[in-house]
């Protein structure tokens, strides 16, 4: 599966969860552009994922100038065969670190801390599973002493093995660290387990480390943990509904909040893809003086071809397209596009939607939405191709839409625009300033397509057909859309100001350069 030569130095190690070069689209798609961009510079990846899946494919072909891919899964057991090596004195070290850490938690004397008990954690995870460490008598007093100062309302097991579910992926993933190459900078795209192992590499190493939050981890997270009904180790605890203040939906997040908090303090510099952005990353402690703003960006060079096609596509079709490009899954929504189809298809009777990308992600979902297009008569109007050619679904189409609940400053947005695309998409992320400009916009361009409330299919509706019913309109916005991307979001001042990064580690101004203890 590991096309290259195994441990090489790299200039740039990126860290990343869930994404590259399993998943495509977002920051895959940034990932990719950086890479491709600077074929001078050498690349390693440490991929981080949930579990192993046994059909995993890349999703892309990966540039020359990556030296190396390892991986590493949250709830793998693949440690359990590791010899209980551990000593009393190990165990004792241990514990004492993490109390000298629960101790420091909020304060200046954290990162230390922290980075001191995961330094330790990694040297004992890398020898032995954490099952011998977890059934150790002094571990089970830490616990409950933890247990009675922070967490006594919830029923002490619960607590128990929720503590477990907790530390056994921060476990697995040290526990790998030794097999990840050395570089001269650690970047990675979000904070969560990616930010946590590209700081402490980052330290162990005295390098710099680089965050570039392309969505805020920390709320997307919280987001997930009000939504659940319970949260359980599927192989050790039973399911449990927790009440709406459950103290294990609170360390969860305190949990993620200081993964948050120990990647902000360790980053030399930290950019965000937009000004909401940046202001949420300020308010979960984020120093301000370490942020930039540094947008998305595509070539438009790129896209000459696809306006030529689409010209060719717009003489010869007989009916108008809707086009969708995405992941069928839940956080796009793709629910509320296909209900936004009953309203267009009353007044555009041709209309056809056009849904690019992946369903294999939720197959659940997928197959939830072709239920609901039977059961909305949709059979005639929508079309799920798959994976497929950005530029020949550009070629096809007439507007782009998108139906996310969240989002970042979406790729597909921008792409739109370069093959002079209308777009029609929910308000979030930077969706709005993309398509309206951004309030301080010079020149004022205007409004290169509509923004509507989220999960709002009548509204969606009439944005699409005031769109599709007036050709001139969408000529016009179109090319406002282009210009915006000429103005403001060109792929080169993005890769000029990461290659800077990359090249120049001491203009991150890294305040954390100590060489840490190895991790064994």
């Amino acid at each position: 599966m590991i096309p290259r030569k195994q441990k090489e130095a790299a200039d740039v190690c990126l860290v990343l969860e869930g994404t590259y070069p399993y998943v495509s689209g977002g920051v895959s798609t940034w990932v990719h552009q950086i890479v491709s961009a600077m074929p001078d510079l050498r690349f390693s990846v440490l991929f981080i994922g949930a579990e192993k899946a046994k059909d995993a494919k890349y999703a892309y072909k990966l540039p020359r100038n990556i030296v190396s891919v390892e991986e590493a899964y949250l709830f793998s057991r693949n440690q359990k065969w590791l010899a209980a090596t551990v000593t009393t004195t190990d165990i004792l070290a241990l514990t004492q670190k993490c109390k000298t850490f629960l101790a420091t938690e909020g304060t200046p004397a954290e990162t230390e801390a922290f980075s001191s008990l995961l330094a330790e954690t990694a040297r004992l995870a890398r020898r032995s599973s954490l099952d011998a460490i977890w059934k150790d008598a002094a571990v089970w007093d830490l616990v409950s002493e933890i247990y009675e100062e922070h967490a006594s309302d919830a029923p002490f097991l619960d607590f128990f093995w929720a503590c477990r579910f907790l530390v056994e992926p921060v476990w697995n993933l040290l526990g790998t660290l030794h097999r990840v190459p050395s570089a001269r900078l650690y970047h990675s795209p979000c904070t969560g387990y990616a930010g946590l192992i590209a700081a402490l590499l980052a330290r162990q190493n005295a390098v710099p480390f680089l965050l570039s939050e392309h969505g805020i981890y920390v709320r997307e997270r919280i987001a997930e943990i009000h939504k659940a009904t319970w949260l359980q180790d599927p192989e050790f605890a039973r399911p449990r509904l927790l009440p709406d203040d459950s103290v294990l939906r609170t360390m969860w997040i305190r949990f993620f909040t200081l993964l948050a908090r120990y990647a902000y303090n360790v980053a030399g510099h930290i950019t965000s893809l937009f000004s909401a952005n940046a202001r949420h990353q300020i308010s979960l402690d984020a120093p301000k003086e370490k942020i930039e703003v540094i947008p998305n960006g595509v070539a438009l060079a790129n896209f000459k071809s696809i306006i030529a096609k689409r010209e060719i596509w717009r003489a010869k079709r007989d009916r108008p397209v809707v086009g969708f490009l995405g992941r069928v899954v839940g956080i796009k929504d793709v629910k509320t596009l296909l209900q936004s189809a009953v309203f267009v298809r009353r007044l555009v009777a041709d209309v056809r939607y056009l849904i690019a990308g992946p369903t294999s992600e939720e197959p659940e979902y997928f197959k939830e939405c072709q239920q609901l297009i039977h059961r909305l008569g949709l059979g005639d109007v929508v079309i799920f191709a798959g994976p497929m050619d950005r530029g020949e679904l550009l070629a096809q189409i007439d507007i782009m839409v998108l139906t996310s609940i969240s989002e970042g400053l979406p790729f597909v947005v921008l792409e739109a625009f370069g093959a002079s695309i209308p777009v029609v998409s929910t308000d979030v992320g930077a969706c709005a300033d993309l398509i309206n400009g951004q309030p301080d916009e010079e020149p004022a361009l205007g409004a290169a397509g509509a923004v509507t409330r989220v999960g709002d299919p009548q509204a969606i509706a009439q944005a699409i057909v005031q769109i599709l019913i007036d050709p001139q309109k969408a000529r016009q916005l179109g090319a406002i859309g282009r210009a915006r991307v000429e103005t403001h979001y060109t792929q080169q001042v993005v890769v000029d100001r990461f290659r800077t990064f990359y090249t120049e580690p001491s203009s991150l101004n890294a305040i954390t350069l100590t060489a840490q203890p190895s991790a064994g």
